[in-house]
């Protein structure tokens, strides 16, 4: 009895408490600024309840007792938080504290503190930056440093990467992976196949402005109608595809403005720039604009120069569809990009030497957005559409001296043929003309719906982008060809070139969840692409590319310091890329060989008589792949009054990068005996050959073809902090730097023939190495930016000093000995150590020095750079800037000796004017 007496007592007691605990009482909140008057409008959140205070700055809410968080939002006044202890009928009384408008001046780019790992540069930052071209941004990412402008050579884009100054094409695919996006539409560089027929003229200098491997040259893009850019350094979402390195997102601006001009002079380029923004009405808004640029290698040197040309109009509407409202947003731009070189006469070399590279490219796009009913499965459309069309030709003009008699053949197909015989002095013309067609549309479907407390914001859509180059190609006459060697480039157009068309469908989720004060972010998607088009003999157009991507956010609950929150967010990304092999690599140029099997040269030309055996090659690599690149990274945000702090470190790997490789082939062919040629038996098509001895030559043949052998290896931390602007002197002190290190290797075995000959043959023996060439670079960057905003002038001055603490390279350990070789009957041997002592395989082991093993450990260095922007009566603005006013480079030591750096750096300034009219 006394037992169950005992169980009603304690059922009746947690009733009770139970009751207690769900009895809801009222919490009356009222908000007021600074000087006692009540505020409208503030967002007041508990929880994850949100409220908003009426014109008497109150409102209130029943709520059970028990620990709440209030998180109080208004544009115009600081964030704040408090903890509350709720148990009965509470009155809270906040004030806030109005923000610091000096807060909202920004010269440098900002970190952003969501899923993906991004610099966002906004066009104050741009202003007061004064660039000539796009390169010039990339000083402002973690690990960036100023460089002055090099605009006579491409200027490839690069992300957490340190490439130690290396300017060959095997690690090209890091620049080809970075994905540049203008008004949400892609620069589709697949079908880029500007290269020259002799890239050897003025010391290679053609070769170093080709960027059929490289992507987008960085020097094409202005800046001047910028208003944001986005640089993804992270996994971005399923949305994005074929690349590797990083996503470049630019959204140029479109409002109604005043005439504005710009004039900018350094000691490389002069830049004008002229815009207007029109309103035709409360929902038309057009913009137009353009720029020209013009630069020198060098302030004395007028016979090397790079002019950009752009012109762009750009319009934004909105209207209703079906009572819905519809965003179109288009645009028209028009290009020209020119890179000139000859020869100074006075230096002796000949006037008539010209290189010549000029690219148009006319471009139209057409942007919709469409929104639809909020509680509908998917709330937004977008469709975005664009077409481009390049005219691009470059001509080169080279006198050609030949030191003796010299033979051509002049075969396009394989097989025996007669040559000919050139002069030995005169002027060969020869050109590219590309005509690259770009045609991509993308469609998005976004949604949000929240199910069981976990917020959805999802995506789905479809990719396609068309590629297609539609010019004459590679033309010269071939009786003039552009070199003395034989094998050389055949004429080749462009137009009989399969078009390439890649198709990708994407679906994302982003979820998001509050448990108290924890909140979780999870982004998980998924794209499938596939490269249609292509002949079935290819590997890839039997293959879909899965591409999933991971992102997670977990924000700690906020650590309340002096009535102050501390926020944090520890984020996890996991992304895998693919990049697809651009037409010239699937479809290179077949490769040719002249084999002279007879060179009768007489005094008399009428009996005057070359033979040729031409083999044919195609390089075309049917197993090409596309690139793969798997990141992941992790990053810590802290943010305390205004203070921003993050770190982040990451890791790519990519194994399967694109590079041209050497591969062989035995050709055979006769050798006449050039004694034996009777003259009484001269035909009017030679000398009959019935009778002529001969003897048979077996002999390699190597050419290149494109292969999944470049192995690039990326890791490293990322850290930046963010001061507030300190009132007293109304100065920001911003900290930014990364550890970058970057491994270059192949990932398949190569093969080399080491130079030589015995006797009069070629070295018969092919070595396959495991270990070509590779790098190991590393380096800690480093930029402290002091920028002073003075209101009363309107004035920003800013000063950075950067460096590096240190900056490491050395090569790769190169193996010398082969694993194994082959001969002209193809056969592979396995290299032993008898091998090393053998007459002839000896030779197979290369020469590896001891200064090709020497590490080059540079070390600290610092450079001081100033700029200042000021207006004069809100109408004009002028800026100024000093880039290494001064600079220090400590002593390094090489090979055991000391190294004094002096003189390495000069000063490089320049000035703008912009006028509002």
């Amino acid at each position: 009895m006394t037992k169950s007496l005992l169980l009603v007592f304690l059922f009746i007691f947690s009733v009770q408490m139970v009751q207690a605990q769900n009895e809801k009482t009222q919490l009356n909140i009222t908000v007021f600024d600074e000087n006692n008057k009540e505020l409208k409008g503030v967002s007041v959140t508990i929880n994850q309840t949100s409220l908003t205070t009426d014109k008497n700055g109150h409102t209130d809410i029943s709520i059970p007792n028990g620990k709440y968080h209030v998180k109080v939002l208004h544009p115009d006044f600081q964030e704040k938080e408090l903890n509350i202890n709720h148990t009965s009928l509470q009155n809270v009384i906040i004030k806030l504290q109005p923000v610091n408008k000096l807060e909202e001046v920004v010269v440098f780019s900002k970190e952003s503190k969501g899923l993906t790992t991004k610099s966002v540069i906004d066009r104050q930052t741009m202003q007061h930056l004064q660039p000539s071209s796009f390169s010039d941004l990339m000083e402002l990412l973690p690990g960036g440093l100023s460089t002055a402008p090099v605009l006579n050579l491409t200027n490839k884009a690069t992300l957490r990467e340190n490439t130690a100054g290396y300017t060959g094409n095997e690690y090209n695919t890091s620049s080809l992976g970075v994905q540049f996006m203008i008004d949400d539409n892609i620069i589709n560089s697949n079908a880029d196949m500007q290269v020259s027929v002799d890239n050897r003229q003025f010391s290679e200098g053609p070769k170093y402005r080709e960027t059929s491997s490289s992507g987008v040259d960085m020097r094409t893009i202005s800046t001047n109608d910028i208003e944001k850019v986005e640089v993804i350094r992270g996994i971005p979402s399923a949305a994005y595809g074929d690349l590797t390195s990083g996503l470049i997102k630019i959204e140029r601006r479109i409002k109604a403005a005043p005439l504005q001009a710009r004039f900018k002079a350094d000691g490389f380029s002069k830049q004008y720039y002229l815009s207007k923004g029109f309103k035709i009405n409360d929902k038309w808004q057009m913009s137009a604009s353009a720029d020209f640029l013009d630069s020198k290698s060098n302030p004395t040197d007028d016979f090397e120069t790079y002019q950009r040309i752009t012109a762009s109009i750009r319009s934004k509407k909105i209207s209703t569809l079906w009572s819905r409202p519809l965003e179109w947003r288009s645009t028209i731009d028009f290009s020209t990009n020119i890179d000139h070189k000859k020869y100074d006469p006075d230096n002796g070399y000949p006037s008539t030497d010209r290189y010549e590279s000029n690219n148009k490219r006319i471009s139209i796009t057409n942007n919709f957005i469409y929104q639809l009913d909020k509680n509908a499965f998917f709330n937004k459309l977008a469709l975005n559409t664009a077409i481009r069309q390049g005219f691009e030709k470059l001509e080169q003009v080279k006198l050609i001296q030949l030191s003796g008699p010299r033979s051509f053949s002049l075969a396009t197909e394989q097989g025996e043929n007669v040559g000919y015989y050139p002069d030995l002095r005169y002027i060969a013309e020869f050109s590219t003309e590309g005509k690259p067609l770009d045609i991509t549309a993308f469609f998005q479907a976004n949604g949000t719906k929240k199910t069981f407390g976990i917020t959805h914001q999802y995506e789905a859509g479809l990719d396609w982008r068309y590629s297609k180059n539609n010019g004459k190609g590679l033309e010269y006459d071939m009786k003039t060809p552009p070199s003395a060697n034989t094998g050389i480039t055949r004429p080749r157009p462009y137009n009989d070139i399969p078009a390439s068309s890649l198709w990708a469908a994407f679906l994302g989720d982003q979820m998001s969840y509050a448990i108290h004060q924890h909140k979780f972010t999870l982004y998980a998607g998924l794209r499938l692409s596939k490269n249609m088009g292509i002949d079935n003999s290819y590997a890839i157009s039997k293959k879909v590319f899965a591409e999933p991507r991971l992102n997670f956010q977990y924000s700690l609950p906020h650590l309340m310091i002096n009535d102050y929150p501390l926020k944090t967010d520890v984020t996890l990304g996991y992304g895998l890329f693919y990049k697809q092999p651009t037409l010239l690599m699937l479809y290179p140029n077949k490769e040719y060989w002249d084999y002279t099997q007879l060179n009768h040269y007489h005094n008399d030309s009428q009996y005057r008589y070359v033979n040729f055996m031409t083999y044919i090659q195609s390089r075309e690599n049917k197993e090409l792949q596309a690139a793969k690149s798997i990141k992941k990274e992790i990053r810590l945000d802290l943010s305390y009054r205004n203070n921003q702090f993050f770190i982040t470190y990451f890791k790519e790997t990519m194994t399967t990068g694109f590079r041209n490789m050497v591969q062989t082939t035995v050709h055979n062919y006769k050798q006449y005996d050039n004694t034996q040629v009777d003259l009484t038996q001269w035909t009017p098509n030679g000398p009959d050959l019935t009778n002529v001895p001969y003897e048979i030559k077996n002999v390699f043949g190597a050419y290149t073809t494109t292969e999944n052998g470049s192995e690039t290896l990326k890791q490293g931390i990322e850290f930046g902090y963010t001061s507030p602007r300190l009132k007293a002197i109304n100065t920001r002190f911003t900290f930014t730097g990364a550890w970058f290190k970057t491994q270059y290797r192949n990932s398949a075995p190569i093969i080399n023939r080491p130079n030589g000959s015995i006797g009069t043959e070629p070295y018969p023996y092919y070595g396959i190495y495991q270990s070509d060439y590779g790098y190991v670079n590393s380096n800690i960057n480093y930029n402290l930016l002091i920028d002073t905003y003075l209101p009363s002038l309107d004035m920003i001055i800013s000063a950075s000093l950067q460096g590096s603490l240190y900056d490491h390279s050395r090569n790769d350990r190169r193996i010398a000995e082969p694993i194994s070789y082959y001969g002209v009957d193809g056969v592979i041997h396995p290299f032993t150590e008898a091998d090393r002592t053998d007459t002839y395989k000896q030779w197979l082991v290369r020469s590896v020095s001891v200064s090709d093993n020497l590490d080059r450990l540079y070390t600290f260095t610092m450079v001081g750079n100033l700029k200042v922007t000021k207006s004069i009566y809100k109408a004009l603005r002028t800026s100024l800037f000093v880039n290494r006013l001064f600079n220090y480079s400590a002593p390094y030591t090489f090979n055991n000796v000391k190294v004094y750096r002096k003189g390495t750096n000069t000063p490089y300034f320049g000035m703008e004017l912009n006028y509002n009219f």
